[in-house]
């Protein structure tokens, strides 16, 4: 009888090959050369890679042409994320999306530019019915750039199901646009002893080997249950980029134990990359190694295993043949081969010792003196020890609790709260929990002498207070009249900018935000501010309430 995983996964390959039979439906979205500087489904930090991105020609304001029949949908402005980007729903049940979008088209950009000077805000999000702005194929509908999160000019291309919202390869649908005669390649293996029942090279630890040609050199010994994981990344024609594998394939004497197939993700996926990949290898080294196991609490759909959840269980000593193979979506392939050789050994049990045991499918609750940890059940990805390290800080604001000694992401979050030491004279509206080991704020709010927060990740944290108002500079001050540009930088160090807002003469004025180089930047003749003297007054605010207030007469 087949397996629930097993059943899913026939489906999700049959929506694949649905999808496959739509190649038609898309043109082009541009009249240059396909190339990518990102494929789909690469792995990012808690999330896959939504889209392709486009490489634009290393120019911005190329225009963006829609690929078939629909309307505009929805478009937003943000000073990160996708920067300017519209969306485009189209009658054939898919939505696209394009991001870091350099402007709109006229009557689009005076629709935004309303919405900013209305609400008095730079972020907007608008969303349109189909009888407001039709689009028939070919028709250009953006121009490109490099606005948002972008760090060189291209464009990000989102595929979406219309019904479900869920994110599909574009490969799918511009396979034959794309030349591509470079297989993936491998450059490391990981093989991890499960705990308590399997150890590597006598040991219960990880154990890591290079790749070099098409395996690693020598033979592991192995006892118990393992699982493996690989270091991969794939290539493409006319480019020095880098990009995610398509198709990987496991296999053990034959017998398929594990595959993956980047063709379709859904939003509430996204942080289940955290239990697929070697969290702890990235978090400490950068590293992605794609396990080709799954943990317990892994229901991602990407992948596919056999009865063993893709562990391979070595209870005779014999040699154990092992085989990666590793594809594109146009047929090259790569294939690495080792051999890992059954040795009978001890494997140690786990030790918890005076530890908190955390288990992935139920409710957990640890309380200390100063500390409350609630895990809900199915909010980890396996079962954990949890040895919580609390640091006392009598003149701070409470103490430092480290959760787990490398970060331990969760799938949504848990609540966490803290006991704090005093009251301090600016109040507990400036209060807030910190992660010690990134610096940032995760927010939190007040109750009875407690901090309550919700966290995403188990870690380090403690309570501070943010009574610093954000650091506002001008830039180029005595340019401004001569370029017609007024340019600050803004920083805050604790709970980050909420808002920024600038006047000039008394009247609302559009500053424009870029994250990625924390400019705030208003184009004095675009926002039509006549020539002469004039009074400035920006007011910027941060997630604390801190407030920062330039006031500058300049000469325009």
């Amino acid at each position: 009888m087949k397996s629930i995983r097993t059943i899913i996964s026939l489906l999700f390959i049959c929506c694949s090959l649905v999808l496959r039979a739509q190649v038609a439906d898309f043109g082009l979205p541009f009249d240059f050369p396909v190339l990518f500087s990102g494929n789909f489904a690469e792995l990012r930090s808690n999330h896959f890679h939504g889209g392709v991105d486009f490489k634009t020609q290393g120019v911005i304001n190329k225009p963006i042409h829609a690929p078939a029949d629909g309307y505009i949908s929805r478009v937003t402005v943000s000073g990160g994320g996708y920067g300017n980007a519209l969306y485009v729903t189209h009658y054939n049940g898919y939505t696209t999306v394009y991001g870091h979008l350099e402007s709109f088209t006229d009557d689009i950009a005076r629709v935004v530019r309303d919405e900013q000077y209305a609400g008095e805000s730079f972020v907007v999000d608008l969303s349109f019915n189909q009888n407001d702005y039709p689009v028939r194929r070919g028709d250009v509908i953006a121009m490109s750039g490099n606005t948002g999160y972008s760090f060189g000019p291209h464009l990000h291309f989102e595929v979406r199901t219309t019904e479900s919202n869920e994110l599909v390869n574009p490969l799918i649908f511009y396979k034959q646009h794309v030349k591509d005669t470079k297989a993936p390649k491998a450059s490391a293996l990981s093989v991890h002893p499960r705990p308590g029942k399997g150890v590597v090279n006598g040991k219960p630890q990880k154990c890591v080997r290079k790749i070099v040609g098409d395996g690693i050199g020598d033979t592991l010994r192995v006892w118990g249950t393992v699982g493996f994981g690989l270091k991969a990344l794939d290539y493409m024609d006319n480019t020095s980029n880098n990009y995610g594998v398509y198709r990987t394939e496991l296999r053990v004497d034959g017998a398929l134990l594990y595959s993956s197939t980047m063709d379709r993700v859904a939003f509430s996926e996204n942080r289940l990359i955290n239990a697929w990949v070697d969290y702890e290898a990235y978090y400490r080294h950068g590293e992605w190694f794609m396990r080709s196991h799954l943990l317990d609490n892994n229901p991602l759909r990407l992948l596919s295993v056999d009865d063993n959840r893709g562990w391979l269980h070595v209870d005779e000593e014999r040699p154990y043949r092992v085989e990666y193979t590793l594809a594109d979506m146009h047929g090259n392939v790569s294939r690495y081969r080792f051999v890992v050789k059954g040795q009978r050994c001890d494997v140690p049990e786990v030790d918890s010792g005076d530890a908190q045991y955390f288990c992935w499918d139920r409710d957990n609750e640890l309380r200390d003196l100063g500390m409350r940890l609630r895990v809900p059940k199915g909010e980890l990805f396996e079962d954990a020890v949890l040895r919580v390290v609390r640091t006392e800080k009598p003149s701070a604001l409470s103490d430092r609790y480290n959760l787990n000694g490398v970060t331990y992401p969760l799938w949504h979050g848990c609540e966490l709260t803290i006991r704090m030491h005093t009251i301090p004279e600016c109040g507990v509206e400036k209060c807030y929990i910190r992660n010690t080991r990134s610096g940032y704020g995760v927010g939190g709010t007040y109750k009875d002498g407690w901090m309550h927060a919700s966290i995403s990740s188990l870690g380090s944290y403690e309570v501070a207070a943010d009574t610093l108002p954000p650091v506002v500079k001008p830039l180029g001050e005595k340019q401004w009249g001569k370029s017609g540009q007024i340019v600050f930088s803004l920083s805050d160090r604790e709970t980050g900018l909420k808002s920024y807002k600038g006047y000039i003469d008394g009247r609302f004025v559009l500053f424009k935000y870029t994250a990625k180089s924390a400019r705030l930047a208003c184009d004095l003749r675009g926002e039509g501010v006549s020539r002469g003297r004039h009074n400035l007054r920006l007011v910027v605010t941060d997630g604390a309430g801190n407030e920062t207030v330039i006031e500058k007469i300049f000469t325009y």
